[in-house]
């Protein structure tokens, strides 16, 4: 455990020299099988800030860089205002004007090239304990969990599917239930598909994803939840024929068409 302890302060240190890449390459190597989901998230959202500050320092798609901070902040905002000693609070702060550094030289100038110092400090609170101890992320109140699926299925309908899933991610991490665990993962597996196809162009995955989110959503009753799962169902499996002609004939940018995206959608009462 103190050996990913060290990989984790050497990303810290490579991060403050401004080698983002490096950075990112330790937190990678620790977050690929990480079993703590808070410290996970924690990783997975550093890894987006090194990468992100690679990116506007090397003039590397700069827009992608403001999207995966703007990813990395979703994460962060999940987890306590501090945690593994990093000042998730403060670190949030920062990259909101970094990110609007980033968009306002592309405007101005078509690249960008922003000095290494720029990128966003990572403040650390204290000393970073050891890699055994599992701090627990905050969960989504129980009053509110309705109000936080809804928000998720707002958004997968609106096409925001990395938010739908970030949304339906945070009610699986504490679903006690079996079968709504279930629902939940089966929802998170289809968003995260979309976003593979519709965002990123990549069927392959998406067609994976879909496959897993099939298992899990066929074997419950047809509007469970309240939700017209059985629709799903049906519409996955024309999704995935759909995926399966992008594969075999691949597009410049493949996706699928607006109708052939499954939906997700409440039953309809009489």
């Amino acid at each position: 455990m103190d050996d990913r302890r060290d990989i984790f302060l050497r990303g810290l240190d490579a991060y403050r020299k401004g080698e983002h890449h490096e950075a990112h390459e330790h937190w990678e190597e620790i977050w690929q099988d990480e079993p703590d989901e808070s410290r996970s998230r924690l990783l997975q959202a550093l890894i987006q800030v090194a990468s992100a500050a690679h990116k506007a320092t090397h003039d590397v798609a700069p827009l992608g860089a403001v999207r995966l901070l703007e990813q990395a902040e979703r994460r962060l905002r999940a987890l306590p205002e501090r945690f593994m000693a990093v000042d998730v609070a403060a670190l949030c702060e920062r990259l909101g004007p970094y990110a609007h550094a980033i968009t306002t030289a592309h405007a101005a100038l078509g690249h960008v090239r922003l000095e290494a110092s720029l990128a966003p400090e990572i403040p650390i609170a204290g000393e970073v304990g050891p890699w055994g101890a599992v701090e627990a992320a905050p969960l989504v109140p129980e009053l509110a969990r309705a109000a936080w699926f809804e928000q998720g299925l707002s958004a997968y309908g609106r096409g925001a599917f990395f938010d739908a899933h970030e949304f339906w991610e945070q009610l699986w991490r504490d679903e006690r239930g079996e079968d709504y665990k279930c629902l939940l993962q089966g929802l998170i597996q289809v968003a995260a598909a979309m976003h593979k196809v519709q965002e990123q162009h990549k069927p392959g995955p998406s067609a994976s994803l879909l496959s897993r989110a099939l298992l899990r959503l066929s074997g419950l009753p047809k509007d469970f939840g309240g939700l017209q799962v059985d629709r799903v169902v049906r519409e996955i499996l024309d999704a995935q024929r759909a995926l399966a002609e992008l594969v075999e004939s691949p597009k410049h940018l493949p996706m699928l068409a607006p109708e052939q995206v499954p939906t997700i959608a409440r039953v309809l009462r009489g």
